[in-house]
This record gives C-alpha cells, structure tokens and sequence, in this order.
C-alpha cells in the first residue's frame, strides 16, 4: 500500500513538474507598447496584462465607442445628409472623405469611419446620432460610465488628441466585450471591403480594412485575427484594438502607446493572441491528461 502511495505522489510531482515546462510565457519586456491587455472574450478573464490601468491617449481607436453609441441609437439604412460640421477637422486630418451636402445610408458613414479612420465621418455621425456634436460626447461619457470605464472620459468622437481625452487598456478591453455582443458591430468591424454607392458629388467608392495583420500576403499577417481599430497621433502613439477567433474561443487584445516602427504594433498584437491561445489550450491538455492520468487505483 505504501509502495502505492508512493507511485501516486511520484506521478502526480512528474505532472506537475512537466506542465510548468510546458506553461506558455509572455514577459512585459517583450512587448514594445507601453500599456497592453489581453483578455478571453467570453469569461472576460485576464489573460495578460501590462500598466492596463495607466491613463492613455486613444487617438482613433475612440471610433470603437462613436460606432457603438450610434448603431444603439440609429437605423444605418436611414438615408442622411452629411452635415457641415463634418468638414471641422484639421487639414491634416484622416478622412472617408465625405462632403457637407451628399446623401447617403448612414451605414456607409460607419464603415467610412472603421475603414478609413474618417474624423469627417465621426463628427457627422455624432451630429446625425444624438443632434450635436457635443450632445453625442456626452452620450459617449454615459456609455463609458456605463460599462464601468471608470478611467476613460471623451472630449470629442475621432480621438484627435485633446488633454481631456482618455483611457485605459483594460477599459477598452471592457468597451470592446460589450461590442462584440453587437452582431452589427462585428459585421462592420469584421469585414475586409465595402462598396459605398455613388452619390451627387462622387462616384461609387470602395474601401478596404487594410490592416498588415489581416492581410495574408503581409509579413505580419496572424489568421486568426479580426478587426477591429487602429489609431495614431504623435501624443497617443501607435495603438490597436482587435480580436482573435481560434477553435471557438475568442480573444481581445488592447495595445496603447506602441513606440518605434508602425508595425509593432502587430508584433505586440501576434505575440499576445499566440500567448493566450497557447494558455487556452495548455489549460485543455492539462485537463485531459490530469482525468486519464491521476485516477485512482481500485482495490478489492
């Protein structure tokens, strides 16, 4: 019986000596964005985490929330009049473009806005959601309080940059799980291309979510990857929302304050999927081997 016993306790230290082995690891020093966070989209669990609770500038990646608090709101078949404010950006600002006058499914000023990062787009969709450009960032800052983004507040709906415009990793992280409940969300955020139909003042226009790690003849293509947003201002830096969808399990990664080469950014975002998928799936093998290994001897 002791001998047993024994071979028991050997069995179960070889275990666990081998899974520490095989444990997936990711240190914060490998990462090149300041603040990060990776989280299980469907339990909302951390799976990864660097300075996500350290204020930051979003830049473009507040699109995410001006597209979630305008399709809660609006219809996007509704055919609209792109309003003047529309054209209240800096010359140097990203555009769709659109013009102060065309008609159009609102829809397609959501997608203009996703794929070609439009601050034209935003301010008329705030100025179209909640009736002025200013009543709609409150409806953000309520939206925010909400989901219990307790270290976000918005100034404006593109993300230029602006003192009083910030978040968190792990705010956002709390901002895009809600989104991802929105089927329509995912459809805009999700797609690769979107035709917007012509109009009085220009010919029909194709856009493209032209993201390197979406697009499998880049370097830096990850499959599994979706969506969702870039951003950049020379204040916030190179940032990045997006998810990941393998096995049936889907991820969320935030990065924030991504310095050096535009493309690190998806270096951070390929390392952290293949992180907490290697976690996901270390946890599975783990389980198994535990239910067929560790099961007692019976004796008569």
């Amino acid at each position: 019986m002791k001998r047993i016993a024994a071979l028991i306790v050997l069995t179960v230290c070889i275990l666990i000596t081998y899974a520490d082995a095989d444990t997936p690891f990711l240190s914060a020093d490998e990462l090149v964005s300041a603040s990060c966070i990776l989280v299980d989209a469907d339990t909302g669990e951390v799976l990864f985490e660097k300075e996500a609770d350290t204020r930051r500038y979003p830049a473009s990646t507040t699109k995410i929330m001006t597209l979630l608090v305008s399709i809660e709101k609006c219809d996007g078949r509704k055919i609209i009049t792109v309003p003047k404010c529309a054209g209240d950006i800096s010359q140097d600002s990203s555009r769709v473009p659109v013009y102060y006058g065309e008609q159009m499914p609102l829809r397609d000023l959501w997608y203009g806005l996703i794929f070609n990062s439009g601050n034209d787009a935003a301010n008329a969709i705030a100025y179209l959601t909640s009736g002025s450009i200013d009543a709609f960032v409150k409806d953000m800052n309520k939206k925010a309080a909400e989901l219990g983004m307790t270290n976000t507040h918005y100034a404006n709906a593109h993300g230029l940059h602006n003192a009083d415009h910030y978040t968190t990793a792990r705010d956002m992280a709390l901002l895009t799980r809600e989104c991802l409940q929105s089927d329509l969300f995912r459809k805009i955020t999700f797609s690769y291309t979107y035709t917007m139909a012509p109009t009085a003042l220009r010919d029909e226009m194709v856009i493209y979510h032209d993201y390197a790690i979406l697009d499998f003849s880049s370097s830096y293509y990850y499959k599994y990857a979706r969506g969702i947003k870039t951003g950049y201002t020379s204040q916030a830096g190179q940032c990045f929302v997006g998810a990941a969808d393998k096995d049936g399990h889907e991820l969320i990664a935030v990065i924030l304050r991504c310095g050096g080469a535009k493309t690190d950014k998806w270096k951070d975002a390929k390392k952290l999927f293949e992180y907490g998928f290697a976690v996901l799936e270390n946890r599975l093998t783990q389980a198994a081997d535990e239910a067929s290994t560790l099961t007692l001897p019976q004796f008569d």
